[in-house]
């Protein structure tokens, strides 16, 4: 059930969902099964309504199916949740206790521990100056290492960017996107440049780090590509003997963390080392380390 509008915590979504009518919730998430636009959903979907989705089981399952590919569907479950949307108090009673519960015995915790490190994040990047930037060297300053051209493609000139720090991300990037607005989540960290003191902040980014160079096998990939110069995937997983999954899984890691630079060549994806990362690492280990 995605918010229909910004709240500023959780326990604030909670105390509105409790209050929210049970009737108005459910056909908020029918509207989204009509509306929502897939990519490789069956041409021949009938038109539907809300009170059409409700009437007949099988129908119901069918139009999930060709809506969003039988890959996507759990009929056990989907049959479940329709029984519940001809039941919103019962639907309700359930979302929102689930939601209570993950909250009070899993997050609301974690939260607490992580949202001053948060914080410190958002300080920092609120004290730049992004006025006289294009829209790639602010996504490249936030994140800390070129992303591809294409992750911004989609977003018009005229639309919000959102850029959502989490602790929990590692170097991966997530999207979202809520009405006119389109947001990226990133690996919570503090740009070179800043005057904010996170100690929290730069052990997360370094842990993060070095997490990818902990296993010999990505190490022995950035050492035969820091020999052999620019590689394609196939050269990688000849060279080293690797499975095409093995391969891709170790390349996305250290591309994500910014160790490899990742562009197409020939129909290939090729990779080739990013010395100043690797060289920007070993300085964030030394000044944080040593107090620099």
């Amino acid at each position: 059930m995605l918010p229909s509008r910004y709240w500023k915590d959780v326990p604030s979504y909670l105390a509105y969902m409790e209050k929210c009518d049970p009737i108005k919730l459910r056909d908020q998430l029918l509207d989204f099964y009509i509306n929502y636009e897939c990519s490789e959903m069956d041409s021949d979907i009938p038109d539907v309504d809300i009170d059409t989705l409700l009437a007949d089981k099988e129908f119901f399952l069918d139009y999930l199916v060709k809506k969003f590919t039988m890959e996507y569907i759990d009929h056990e479950i989907e049959s479940k949740a329709f029984d519940l949307l001809n039941d919103p108090p019962e639907m309700k009673r359930q979302i929102v206790s689930h939601l209570n519960f993950m909250w009070e015995e899993y997050y609301s915790e974690e939260w607490q521990r992580i949202k001053p490190m948060l914080d410190d994040a958002v300080l920092a990047f609120k004290q730049v100056d992004f006025g006289n930037m294009s829209r790639e060297e602010i996504t490249r300053y936030i994140i800390g290492r070129d992303v591809k051209l294409d992750y911004l493609e989609d977003i018009a000139e005229n639309q919000q960017i959102f850029f959502v720090p989490s602790a929990h991300n590692g170097p991966y990037l997530g999207k979202f996107h809520y009405k006119n607005s389109h947001g990226v989540i990133f690996g919570a960290r503090l740009p070179e440049d800043t005057e904010v003191h996170a100690p929290d902040l730069s052990r997360n980014e370094i842990t993060i780090r070095l997490g990818a160079l902990a296993d010999d096998l990505r190490l022995n990939i950035l050492k035969v590509i820091a020999e052999e110069g620019e590689m394609k995937s196939q050269e990688i997983m000849d060279k080293l003997e690797l499975s095409q999954s093995a391969a891709s899984r170790h390349l996305k890691q250290l591309s994500a963390t910014g160790y490899l630079t990742e562009r197409r060549c020939s129909g290939a994806k090729c990779y080739a080392l990013n010395e100043e990362r690797v060289q920007d690492t070993l300085r964030a280990v030394a000044a944080f380390l040593l107090c620099e």
